[in-house]
C-alpha cells in the first residue's frame, strides 16, 4: 500500500475511533469506551510510525498488529451494542481498520476494496486484471454501438458510454491503468452506474426499435458490466482514500456546567483540532 495513502487511512481510522469513543462514554458504555480510547492510542502510535516518511513503507510491530485485530474483533463481537445512529461510523472505522491491517502485514500486495454498500461485490471470484481488461472491452463495445448506430442518440449514447467507461478505466487506481487518480471503490460505483445507464438508455431515449443493433450491443455491455463487477475481486494498488471529517463527539449539557464556562465557551470542538471543548474545559476548573 502506498505510504501517503495508509497514514491518511491511519488519520481516518484515528479521527473515528476518537469520535466513537466520546459517543460511548457519553452514552455510559465505559468497556466499549475503554476499547475505542486503547485502539486510538495504538492508532496513534502507529500513525506516528507511518508518518516518519512517505518514501518507504515503514513495517510496524507485529505485537501492534495483533493487538490491532483484537480491537477489530472486539467491535465486531459488540457492533450491537452501539446506537443504531453511530453504526455507520463503526462500519467505516472497522473498514479502515482492516484494511490498515492488511497493509501492514502485506506492505506490497494489492489492496481489497472496501465492500460498496456493504455487501458488493456479492462474491470475489473474478480477478481484478481479468476485470480491467473487460473494463477496456466493453468501452470498445460502446464505440462500436456508436459506429453502427442509425440514429443521432444511439451514436451520441455509444460515444458517451464509451468515453466514460474508458476514461475511468485509464485513471482508476489498479494495475492496468495509465494513472492513479480515482479510488478502486468510485470505480466500482461507477461500473454499475454505467451498466444501469447502458441498459436504460435505448428506452428512455427512445432508440431501441429505430436503431436495434446499438440499442444491443449497449444493453448487452451494460448487462456484462453489471454481471461482472458482482463478483469481481476489486484491489488496488496503491489504496487511494478519502479524508474523513470527524462528526465531533456529543455535544455536551450545557447547564451542568460551570456558568463561567457556558458564558465563555460557545460549543465543543472537533477532536483531534485542539483541547478547547467545554467537556474538557469543565475537568480543567473542577
Amino acid at each position: 500500500m502506498d505510504a501517503i495513502a495508509l497514514h491518511l487511512e491511519l488519520r481516518n481510522a484515528l479521527s473515528l475511533s476518537d469520535e466513537l469513543a466520546r459517543h460511548e462514554h457519553a452514552l455510559g458504555n465505559h468497556t466499549l469506551s475503554a476499547q475505542l480510547a486503547a485502539t486510538r492510542t495504538l492508532l496513534s502510535t502507529l500513525e506516528k510510525e507511518a508518518g516518519r516518511s512517505h518514501a518507504y513503507q515503514v513495517l510496524a510491530n507485529p505485537d501492534a498488529i495483533e493487538r490491532l485485530q483484537r480491537s477489530l474483533g472486539v467491535l465486531r463481537d459488540r457492533s450491537e451494542e452501539i446506537p443504531s445512529l453511530l453504526r455507520p461510523r463503526v462500519v467505516l472505522l472497522m473498514e479502515a481498520l482492516e484494511r490498515i491491517v492488511f497493509a501492514e502485514q502485506r506492505p506490497v500486495a494489492h489492496i481489497p476494496a472496501k465492500p460498496l454498500f456493504g455487501v458488493l461485490p456479492l462474491a470475489r471470484v473474478i480477478p481484478q486484471d481479468i476485470h480491467s481488461v473487460g473494463d477496456y472491452l466493453v468501452a470498445g463495445a460502446y464505440f462500436a454501438s456508436a459506429a453502427l448506430a442509425r440514429t443521432k442518440r444511439g451514436r451520441a449514447t455509444g460515444i458517451l458510454l464509451g468515453l466514460a467507461v474508458g476514461g475511468a478505466s485509464a485513471v482508476t487506481d489498479y494495475r492496468l491503468s495509465l494513472a492513479k487518480v480515482i479510488s478502486i471503490e468510485l470505480h466500482e460505483l461507477l461500473d454499475h452506474a454505467s451498466g444501469v445507464k447502458a441498459i436504460a438508455a435505448p428506452l428512455v431515449l427512445g432508440y431501441v426499435r429505430k436503431d436495434p443493433v446499438a440499442s444491443a450491443l449497449q444493453m448487452i455491455a451494460g448487462l456484462g458490466t453489471i454481471a461482472l463487477s458482482l463478483f469481481t475481486d476489486y484491489r488496488a494498488e496503491r489504496g487511494l482514500v478519502r479524508a474523513r471529517r470527524s462528526k465531533g463527539g456529543p455535544t455536551p449539557r450545557r447547564d451542568r456546567l460551570p456558568k463561567k464556562v457556558q458564558n465563555r465557551v460557545p460549543e465543543v470542538q472537533r477532536p483531534l483540532e485542539g483541547l478547547a471543548g467545554p467537556s474538557y474545559i469543565a475537568s480543567a476548573e473542577l
